[in-house]
């Protein structure tokens, strides 16, 4: 426990009585005996507490840890590290049954249209959607960790597919149907399928080594900016690609905004308006669902039942009307029976470096989705989320799909929101949902193949409506301008140049923004709010005192290689600016007070720039003090011989601890050293600004 007593030093010549008495307050600490003993800089002459990490502590513990678990772990307990399955089946309560078979009834009625939608969108057969949300849901429920996600085809993971692929097999560009194919696209087509195979495979085994090694981190560099403004790009990107099906026209595919616009006006003219009623009637109907089952509490369930009725009211139309025959194109062909093995479609892999580099973009993308879905379900339900788990699960999932015809697939949005708003309390909502799709594919997919493109487009269309995040930007704006300039950045880049290309702009430029704030590290001059031993930044509080004579700066960043010289120029600044004050007062600056609390660590380069400030300060006769430095700082220091050539005297506890003593060494040269509130003065100063373009 530590303690702020009065030390009895009478220092002669101060005016100042009342300051007198503040400035002989120090830092103590209470011993058991009552006594009290002054608090000095903990310096260790145990080098074993510099070094946390003891390998042979280690590895017992690690065998401890073995035999306990060897000795007291049952097969269902080895069994449950294996299959994550394990642990809600042996603590699962009957009374959940109902709610998780009806939630996964309503995910497999919604996600067998939107299969087929999202499967279309990326341009391959409409039956590969409908594998990709039985198998890989059905592995997901077994290795998942997430109780509500519902794992599928989604619609950027598509648009992505889409672009890539098609740049990769150009010729793909030709083909309008994927389901009805001539002689000469059954080829092309199949190339493009063991394309999209073999990417999937590519995902699984990133995925399954991000989870196994602890990788997760490296979605932190797809902020909510990048991630809000590429899906909101997106969306307005997918939405257009699938106006074509509503519009009943055939436009060519490109990937700016202004040219898909310009195409969709010199072939106006050729719309099918039984295609456009069919279609708008859809978007409508859709939207109605939606409204009614946010609003209704009795028809929550009529958002999820708004595909699969848009779709069954497009086949009675089709089928009543004979309309296949006249004007309204339909899927035509859908495969019956359950996916067969394509492990023979993994070699070979032509093209490698564009494959790796289409994975890389769809996993970093999928993954943040993914896990910000799961860990807001499991926030919300109350259970704890085991992350990397949960992305190994995600690549098993895909790892089944890419040995069963599905392309990749993730955590769906709008199917886990209606997931958990029906009621799931288990990945068994996920087992049924895949035995929904399963059911469909062995004895309803000639049903289906009559269901026309504009509903399948109408799906698409009011769908990504959700991944519009306009509310992000405005929010954005008002927060950080930075963080808007990111967001804006990709949702441009994404519609007037291209998807990959929009979000690499963005992450280079969050990157850059990361390394500016790096490199020009907030920094603030001290003072001291009266009464209190607390020194704060005089801009924040009007009312903090300097001493005049005394500079107390507090460096909020590591110091290394990339930003000392920010530093550096700031602390000078801040000199500067307290030697105008001091000079009012016929005192020159003699202490420059350096709080490195907030100062995590300090590299080879950051030493060095210590050093420099403490001799060339030194050379003008003003001593450099240090605050409060971590423990890793002080073994960097203490290596360099940096306490030796500064001074042990002249490292504190506490900034408090350093402004009293070089108070006392002012006043003991016979200046007055009353404090001031620094921002109250006569003579104002220019104000502080931590950017580094503004100019002293």
């Amino acid at each position: 426990m530590t303690t702020v007593v009065k030390d009895d030093l009478n220092v002669a010549g101060n005016k100042d009585a009342a300051f007198q008495t503040e400035i002989t307050a120090r830092t103590y600490q209470d011993n058991p005996d009552g006594s009290k003993e002054l608090l000095l800089f903990p310096w260790q002459s145990d080098t074993s507490l510099y070094f946390d990490f003891d390998l042979k502590k280690w590895s017992k513990r690690i065998n401890e840890n073995w035999r306990y678990k060897k000795k007291n772990y049952t097969w269902v307990d080895w069994t449950q590290m294996v299959l994550p399955c394990v642990s809600w089946l042996r603590c699962y309560k009957m009374e959940y049954l109902p709610y998780d078979i009806l939630a996964g009834i309503a995910v497999g009625f919604m996600v067998v249209p939107q299969g087929m939608s999202y499967a279309n969108l990326a341009g391959l057969p409409s039956v590969f959607g409908l594998y990709g949300a039985f198998l890989p849901c059905l592995v997901y429920a077994f290795v998942g960790s997430s109780r509500q996600l519902a794992v599928g085809p989604v619609a950027v993971t598509s648009l992505l597919l889409d672009t890539q692929l098609k740049a990769m097999v150009p010729d793909a560009n030709s083909i309008s149907n994927p389901n009805s194919l001539t002689p000469d696209q059954i080829p092309i087509q199949d190339l493009y399928n063991h394309k999209a195979i073999q990417v999937c495979l590519i995902v699984s085994g990133m995925y399954t080594a991000v989870g196994l090694l602890r990788l997760g981190f490296v979605t932190n560099f797809l902020s909510r900016s990048v991630i809000g403004g590429f899906t909101s790009g997106a969306a307005i990107t997918i939405g257009l690609s699938q106006l074509k099906y509503i519009l009943g026209v055939s436009v060519p595919r490109t990937d700016a905004l202004h040219e898909t616009a310009k195409n969709y006006v010199d072939i106006m003219y050729n719309f099918k308006w039984q295609e456009y009623l069919m279609g708008y009637f859809g978007c409508v109907l859709l939207v109605a669902c939606r409204q009614l089952g946010k609003n209704v509490r009795q028809m929550s369930l009529l958002k999820a039942m708004g595909p699969m009725l848009v779709c069954v009211m497009g086949m009675v139309a089709v089928y009543v009307g004979d309309l296949q025959t006249k004007c309204i194109k339909i899927v035509s062909s859908i495969p019956k029976g359950l996916p067969k093995p394509t492990v023979s479609w993994w070699t070979p892999m032509d093209n490698i470096g564009g494959l790796f580099s289409t994975a890389i973009v769809i996993m970093l993308v999928d993954l943040l989705e993914s896990t910000s879905i799961a860990r807001t379900l499991a926030n919300r339900n109350g259970y704890e989320l085991n992350a990397n788990q949960e992305i190994t699960g995600l690549g098993l999932s895909n790892f089944v799909g890419a040995i069963f015809n599905c392309y990749t697939t993730t955590g769906s949005f709008s199917r886990s929101a209606v997931n958990d708003q029906a009621g799931a309390k288990s990945p068994l909502s996920s087992f049924v949902s895949a035995w929904v799709v399963a059911i469909v594919l062995g004895s309803l997919t000639s049903v289906f193949a009559h269901v026309p493109y504009n509903a399948l487009g109408a799906i698409i269309c009011t769908s990504v409506t959700n991944l519009f995040h306009y509310e992000q930007a405005i929010f954005f704006w008002k927060v950080n301008k930075f963080d808007f300039l990111v967001w804006l950045a990709s949702f441009l880049g994404v519609l007037f140049i291209s998807v990959e290309i929009g979000l690499a702009i963005a992450l280079g430029l969050a990157v850059a923004i990361v390394i500016y704030e790096s490199a020009f590290p907030h920094t603030a001059l001290l003072g001291r709010i009266p009464n209190t031993g607390v020194y704060r930044n005089v801009k924040q509080y009007p009312d903090a005192c300097v001493v005049p004579g005394i500079v107390a700066v507090r460096i909020d960043a590591p110091i290394y290689f990339a930003n000392h010289q920010w530093i550096t120029s700031r602390i000078q600044d801040y000199y500067k600016k307290s030697a105008r004050l001091a000079k009012n007062f016929g005192v020159e600056v003699e202490y420059v007070l350096l709080d490195m609390s907030p100062v995590s660590h300090v590299d080879a380069g950051g030493v060095h720039a210590i050093e420099e400030w403490i001799i060339e300060y030194g050379k003008e006769g003003i001593q450099v003090v240090l605050c409060n430095p971590n423990l890793t700082t002080v073994r960097l220091l203490e290596t360099s011989g940096v306490p030796d050539l500064l001074g042990r005297e002249w490292i504190f506890v506490t900034v408090h601890d350093a402004v009293i003593y070089c108070s006392r060494r002012l006043q003991e040269k016979g200046f007055s050293i009353a404090p001031v509130a620094f921002r109250k003065r006569e003579r104002p100063l220019r104000k502080l600004s931590n950017s580094p373009f503004d100019v002293a």
